[in-house]
């Protein structure tokens, strides 16, 4: 025992630093897939999650009016349809200029890159309206690999009071959501945005050239527009631009200029003046949505990650579901509320992928481990004797070899091995009191003849001795005739219960004769076919008849009746004794139990006999029972399955 404790405390040991390091492997694993998915979102593809998510918030979030210090003047369908076809002649822009005299600041979302050679004098108009206002933006365009800058003509960028390219770059589902403020050419020239030229020195931050989340003021024409056609007529007075900054840009649906953003639909698209006018709200007010650095996000995001992995290791299956549950269902409500409440935006994909791989690893791997230490105390079992065979499908890999299934096989040996314990407790309370009993009485007898020699007579002593001796054969016999039937293998042939219930009657014949007992035997109109283990089941039948023997008058009658019920043949044994208490009936069949022990004159016996009726039925499919009234009689029925056997 003490080295199948030590071997056991090995293997727990062996398992928990096995689990311990399997853990550890787990958590590096998913904190690093953690960290991974966010550096690289961009080229798994979960960053299309984060983006779809993010643009749902904003769209939600409350946004507050934009105010009047920002206008914009459309190229809108009604004016193309009013002045004629783009591109227009630059002498209306120069004649716009004119009415907006009054505005702090123009800015123009119009490339004049190239010269008009079918109006040469309009360009020469333009820049000196421009020169004349002195407070005009012109746009110029960065090139696909920044190699160099798209400005506008020579004539136009000295009469501009600033200059600043207008490039926005779509997300990679299409989508802008930020500006970039400044770049750096492969000439190493920094270059600054639109926006940024647009304000100079009232711009509220200083600016980089990493990506700026725009808020955003809201959907599509929240800011305050009015058509280029009727303020070049004259329908908008002047006055109404005074100390205004003012955007002009394409807003008519064919130019082009559009692109999608999160605060439009699907299908819809923001013009490209808006979004420079987001920009200069933005940058005006020093309102963007901010990010973290690129690996402060990572890792804050490997957080909750740390945090699942942790649970997993102490608490239990349920409780460690229920909190990855919760924090797979509250991380993007936590980004989602710094999103809202401060401007703070945190991707969460990766984060919710790296906890749902921690749980399943975790669980996939303890689970191994918990199925190893399944089948090693099943294979201990096995080799104890305590599984009914020792080709379990459940350690050979012929049959299921799931996490309950192979519980439900532990379960049935352990249930087996409890019943050996059981057993072993009787067994051992049988040897210390019932063979004890009749020996120490022999000892006690031969000990008082040696002290008092004469004191009995010879004769009588030898023949209590020999009736002590006899009672211990008689518990070992019954003893071994029940582990016999409880544990060993069943000879199995076909059996005619008639022929068996005579057998068992001849030999009872002697001693029924010698108390003036009738036995009767009642055959059944057929024959009556079980399959089960000849011998075993005779005894059975002994057993019943020897204990109706027992309890019964002399000068009484004794009937043995073999009779079918359904699918079941049944032997009644029949007595006319003095019958069992109702309360005792379902105990009588319990190992080491007899009725009224101690009443005066009982029959002798170590309550086996039953134990052993009932454990031989069981194993043979099926049971048996019995039915007294006190003063009356008993009445025992074993009852086995009907057998059709193979006669040829």
């Amino acid at each position: 025992m003490a080295g199948q404790s030590d071997d056991d405390a090995r293997f727990w040991r062996s398992l928990e630093r096995r689990l311990h390091r399997e853990w550890l492997v787990i958590t590096l694993f998913s904190l690093v897939l953690s960290i991974g998915l966010s550096l690289l979102s961009d080229r798994t593809g979960i960053e299309r999650i984060d983006l779809t998510f993010y643009d749902s918030v904003l769209r939600a979030k409350p946004h507050p009016p934009a105010g009047e210090d920002i206008v914009v003047i459309a190229v809108d369908d009604g004016s193309i349809e009013q002045l004629g076809h783009w591109p227009w002649r630059r002498a209306l822009h120069a004649e716009l200029l004119t009415q907006l005299s009054e505005a702090k600041i123009v800015g123009f979302d119009i490339v004049f890159s190239e010269a008009n050679p079918d109006h040469p004098r309009d360009d020469a108009m333009l820049a000196a309206a421009i020169a004349r206002h002195g407070r005009v933006v012109l746009p110029s365009v960065v090139n696909a690999d920044a190699s160099a800058l798209h400005t506008p003509l020579p004539a136009m960028q000295q009469a501009a009071a600033a200059l600043g390219y207008i490039n926005v770059y779509p997300d990679s589902d299409g989508t802008v959501r930020s500006l970039v403020l400044r770049q750096t050419l492969t000439s190493g020239v920094q270059v600054d945005h639109f926006t940024v030229a647009l304000l100079g020195d009232r711009a509220t931050a200083p600016v980089s050239g990493r990506k700026y989340l725009l808020p955003f003021a809201g959907p599509a024409g929240s800011f305050s527009f009015h058509s280029y056609a009727a303020v070049l007529r004259g329908d908008v007075p002047p006055e109404t631009f005074r100390n205004k900054t003012v955007l002009v840009g394409a807003w008519a649906s064919g130019l082009g200029d559009t692109f999608p953003t999160p605060m439009t639909r699907a299908g819809e698209s923001m013009s490209g003046v808006e979004i420079l006018a987001n920009g200069v709200l933005s940058l005006q007010q020093g309102k963007w949505i901010h990010t973290l650095p690129t690996l402060g996000a990572a890792l804050l995001g490997a957080v909750p990650v740390l945090l699942v992995c942790l649970v997993q290791r102490r608490l239990s299956p349920r409780h460690t579901f229920l909190t990855t549950l919760t924090l797979v269902a509250i991380w993007p409500l936590v980004c989602g509320a710094l999103l809202i409440l401060a401007s703070l935006w945190i991707p969460f994909t990766a984060t919710l992928v790296a906890i749902a791989l921690a749980f399943i690893l975790w669980n996939w791997r303890s689970q191994e481990a918990s199925l190893q230490h399944i089948d090693r105390e099943l294979e201990t079992l096995r080799k104890a004797g305590y599984m009914e065979s020792p080709d379990s499908g459940v350690l050979k890999g012929s049959y299921d070899r799931s996490l309950p299934a192979r519980v439900r096989v532990l379960h049935q040996s352990i249930g087996r091995f409890r019943r050996a314990q059981q057993k072993r407790e009787e067994t051992l309370r049988f040897l210390s009191h019932d063979m004890r009993a009749p020996q120490s009485a022999i000892l006690a007898m031969i000990e008082m003849h040696l002290r008092h020699p004469g004191e009995i007579p010879d004769a009588e002593l030898l023949e209590r001795i020999r009736q002590r001796a006899s009672d211990t054969l008689d518990l070992m016999d019954a003893f071994v005739h029940l582990e016999h039937a409880e544990v060993s293998t069943l000879d199995l042939r076909s059996i005619e219960l008639g022929d068996l219930v005579h057998e068992a009657c001849d030999a009872c014949w002697e001693l029924a004769r010698r108390r003036h007992i009738h036995v009767e035997v009642e055959d059944a109109p057929e024959l009556a076919w079980v399959e089960g283990d000849r011998r075993l089941l005779r005894r059975v039948l002994q057993n019943l008849l020897d204990n109706a023997l027992k309890y019964s008058p002399d000068h009484t009658v004794i009937t043995c009746r073999v009779q079918r019920e359904g699918d079941q043949w049944q032997v009644r044994v029949e007595d006319q004794g003095r019958g069992i208490p109702a309360d005792q009936l379902e105990h009588i069949f319990e190992s080491f139990t007899r009725v009224a022990a101690d009443t005066p004159g009982n029959a002798s016996g170590a309550g086996l006999g039953l134990a052993f009726v009932r454990a031989t039925a069981r194993r043979h499919g099926g049971t048996v029972f019995a039915r007294s009234q006190p003063g009356i009689g008993s009445t025992f029925i074993l009852s086995l399955p009907v057998f059709v056997p193979n006669i040829e």
